[in-house]
């Protein structure tokens, strides 16, 4: 690729939003030329305001963050030549602004879950259903349906096809991904799932939390049972022509906040049709791949990688990293840094019942990383030219 295209990221100050600006300052394919943030952020330069991660900043262009009035951001967006938006929107601003985007010919990969299983938009893992892309872009707004064009601050907008594509639940990924490469050698039946989730999936706020911090956070995730257990019945669904026949699953969840930065570590029991074996577990995992493409920046040679033992933050966090291990770990350079998941205590309590934990870090590979290699997926197949 001889020249990198434009990219937005909506979201200035968020973890997950300064994760798409870290992740999308030296991609090689995306070039980072527009950010959207609140009030308190727009007309700051990307440099003045608080850096949340715990990497260093790295040197982002020297950018000012504009505001979320929709009729401004549609005009940067044509004035730089813009197509694709990343957004880190918290759900209620996202479900609006999403789809006036969308509605005027731009193509969102989205962090939120405001759109996810809605009919006619992708909810997809990049290398766990990417035929469920069979239906990017086929999303019509009842705004589309009524009007030819759409009105936005009295001004006339001209519609054309855009999309929207979502990412999942952070906390599904580890679970989802493991459960696809198990479910190619037997029917499963059910899924208990118990979760382990770090403070930075709550925000930057937890982290500033002196409780949390010490060990003592509010272990209650309002709705994060529900969102785990539809969101993966869907992803490990069956596409048709009109939408996705989610999974015939049984599946339980209980998820818990912990005190740790980051990292959420699952632990999973699964019910099969037929038996199967621990060895076969294990080299179904860990030589799960499911699509041809093995040029895209943010895909990690291994997807899951196998431990004996429970998989621990310390060690595993960074799974993927290409880097030599001695040096400074810089996610802005290094884009498979963190993008692998590991898999580990692999056993079989029943002859029908796989046992194992995963652990993913959450704010990469279950937010703006995953989101990144999504885009990624979609670009290299010419869905977005």
């Amino acid at each position: 690729m001889s020249e990198r295209i434009p990219v937005a990221v909506l979201g200035a100050s968020g973890l997950v939003g300064q994760r798409f600006q870290q992740r999308l300052v030296n991609h090689p394919w995306f070039r980072l030329a527009v950010v959207v943030g609140s009030e308190e952020s727009a007309g700051k330069q990307l440099s003045e305001l608080v850096w949340r991660l715990d990497e260093k900043r790295p040197d982002l262009p020297n950018l000012t963050v504009i505001s979320s009035e929709i009729a401004g951001i549609i005009n940067q967006l044509e004035k730089t030549n813009i197509q694709l938006v990343f957004s880190a929107l918290p759900s209620a601003p996202a479900s609006i602004i999403e789809q006036q985007l969308a509605d005027a010919g731009f193509h969102i990969f989205s962090n939120a879950s405001a759109h996810r299983e809605q009919p006619g938009i992708p909810l997809v893992i990049a290398d766990l259903n990417p035929e469920h892309l069979a239906h990017f872009g086929s999303h019509k707004s009842t705004q589309k349906q009524q009007h030819s064009a759409a009105k936005m601050d009295g001004e006339e907008v001209a519609s054309s096809i855009g999309s929207i594509t979502c990412s999942t639940n952070c906390t599904v990924v580890p679970i989802a991904l493991p459960l696809k490469a198990l479910s190619q050698i037997s029917k499963i039946l059910k899924v208990e799932i118990k979760s382990q989730q770090a403070l930075s999936g709550g925000g930057w706020k937890l982290l500033c939390d002196e409780s949390s911090l010490n060990g003592n956070p509010n272990p209650f995730i309002p709705g994060e049972e529900e969102k785990v257990m539809s969101e993966l019945k869907h992803l490990l669904g069956v596409i048709d022509e009109q939408a996705i026949i989610p999974a015939d699953i049984e599946v339980t969840a209980e998820c818990v906040r912990v005190g740790e930065r980051d990292g959420h570590l699952v632990e999973v029991s699964v019910h099969f049709e037929n038996a199967i074996s621990v060895s076969d577990a294990e080299k179904a995992i860990s030589q799960w791949t499911c699509f041809p493409e093995n040029n895209l920046p943010s895909a990690p040679k291994s997807i899951m990688q196998i431990c004996r033992e429970i998989p621990n933050r310390v060690e595993h966090l960074w799974l993927g990293q290409e880097n030599n291990l001695s040096e400074e770990l810089d996610p802005s350079k290094d884009l498979c840094a963190g993008m692998a998941i590991m898999v580990g205590g692999i056993n079989s309590s029943e002859a029908k019942v796989i046992n194992f934990f995963a652990l993913s870090h959450n704010t990469i590979r279950g937010a703006a990383g995953g989101c990144v290699l999504l885009a990624e997926l979609v670009y290299s197949r010419g869905l977005i030219e």
